[in-house]
């Protein structure tokens, strides 16, 4: 039996589609009708896409957890670490060259920075990204693509447009993918079209920023990209087109984890029940927790999401008249706590995430904060909950979740760069490890 220190340990390997041995279900539950065992914890990795780098995650981030819980409690744990396919991406190239506008940046003799378009060695990183994220569909694609930045005119934008839309396929009834591939589907309709929303991607974009965020990130109030060209644009709808897929396969295999896992355990003893997710896996989380219907004897406890990657919208039930977030049917169903950490110290959530969901590039409101429709769970906390149902705990590190309460961290002194890691993947520390604990304690 392998281990996570004193925990027993299953693997749970998922491909693309959710799909899963159907055997894994039946060892986790035996695991879990051991003598003894009490409960189950569930991890979800993000961006990273090997078993060791979920090894590393899981393994830190549980360690120190057990530096607080007891002996006998880790013993008594079993924890499940998910893996599935989720692309390690790269740091979003408009973001890279943010500058504060107007004078921020200067050539080395001291003359202003000139934009220019992603050159070959960047741009090719970008096709072989997209292409090895999305298989055949995304070969066709890319092909399109290294014709359109040659020449970006309306039967080149048309096609690659067409292309993209079906190696999206259809958003379902999540309102986070509906939001974000409404343009490209519209975009494909007329040649016109699709020139017209490329073209919209050419320009460099200058984006307002709040205070908050650009005192987070050493930047002004007003910021601009350095990238301008047709390359930018054609590999900016591609970033697009990979952020919503890797929306939407973290959502279908958050749901095939309750479908075809936790809604199907035998189990015969009491069990309680800890989902844990970084980054997209925070999203992978937060669909398996709003499908999951109750389990005999399985107790849905905590629900812990740590720089989630999704939108900060995702758990309302009303963002406006008609729209609701994408996983709506969460808050309320853990019995303990909704653990949330989120800081503007993580450029992944706060910059890259926003500007990658933002395909129509409306650029009147400021980004990256609460006020932002584009903004992430991991940047701001979740938005538009009801009256009561949230809590913030912003006193350092001296965790006190509330049971029945979706509990939001302000994690500025925890969550940080070092010189090993950015901020969005130091969440294995022992700060974040003592708040696992005391959520699964």
């Amino acid at each position: 039996m392998e281990t996570l220190g004193p925990s027993p340990l299953l693997w749970l390997e998922f491909d693309k589609d959710g799909v899963i041995d159907p055997a894994l279900t039946r060892k986790l539950a035996g695991l879990l009708n051991q003598p003894d065992m009490t409960d189950l914890v569930v991890m979800s990795h993000g961006w990273k896409n090997t078993k060791d780098d979920a090894r590393t995650l899981y393994g830190t981030l549980w360690a120190n957890a057990c530096k607080i819980l007891t002996p006998d409690k880790a013993r008594r744990t079993t924890i499940a670490g998910v893996v599935w396919p989720a692309k390690a991406y790269g740091p979003d190239f408009d973001k890279q060259t943010l500058v504060t506008a107007g004078g921020g940046a200067q050539a080395a003799d001291g003359t202003a920075a000139a934009l220019k378009d992603l050159d070959d060695e960047a741009f090719n990183e970008v096709l072989a990204d997209f292409e090895d994220l999305f298989g055949p569909d995304g070969a066709a694609t890319a092909e399109k693509a290294r014709v359109a930045a040659k020449t970006l005119d309306e039967t080149t934008s048309l096609f690659l447009v067409r292309k993209g839309n079906e190696a999206l396929g259809s958003p379902g009834a999540d309102a986070e993918l509906q939001a974000d591939a409404e343009p490209i589907a519209l975009a494909t309709e007329d040649a016109n079209s699709a020139k017209m929303l490329m073209e919209g991607l050419v320009p460099a974009p200058t984006f307002n920023l709040e205070s908050s965020v650009g005192q987070a990130q050493g930047l002004g109030d007003v910021v601009s990209s350095l990238i301008s060209g047709p390359r930018a644009a054609v590999a900016r709808f591609l970033n697009q087109l990979t952020y919503y897929e890797m929306k939407n396969r973290a959502g279908i295999v958050g749901e095939a984890l309750t479908k075809s896992v936790l809604s199907k355990l035998v189990l015969q003893r009491s069990i309680r029940l800890h989902l844990v997710g970084h980054s997209f896996g925070a999203r992978l989380v937060s669909a398996a927790a709003n499908r999951l219907a109750p389990v005999p004897k399985l107790e849905f406890f905590s629900l812990t999401l740590l720089q989630g990657a999704f939108s900060h919208n995702g758990f309302a039930k009303e963002i406006k008249p008609g729209l609701a977030g994408a996983f709506p049917e969460v808050v309320g169903k853990p019995t303990g706590p909704i653990c949330v950490t989120h800081t503007h110290n993580d450029l992944a959530c706060t910059l890259a995430y926003a500007l990658a969901s933002r395909l129509s590039r409306d650029i009147s409101k400021s980004i990256g904060d609460a006020n932002d429709a584009f903004g992430a769970m991991g940047a701001n906390g979740p938005q538009h909950l009801k009256a009561g149902q949230a809590v913030a705990d912003d006193t350092d590190t001296v965790f006190a979740p509330q049971a029945g309460k979706v509990n939001t961290f302000l994690a500025d002194k925890y969550i940080v760069k070092t010189a090993t890691s950015d901020a969005h993947n130091n969440v294995k520390n022992e700060d974040v490890g003592r708040l696992l604990a005391k959520i699964v304690g």
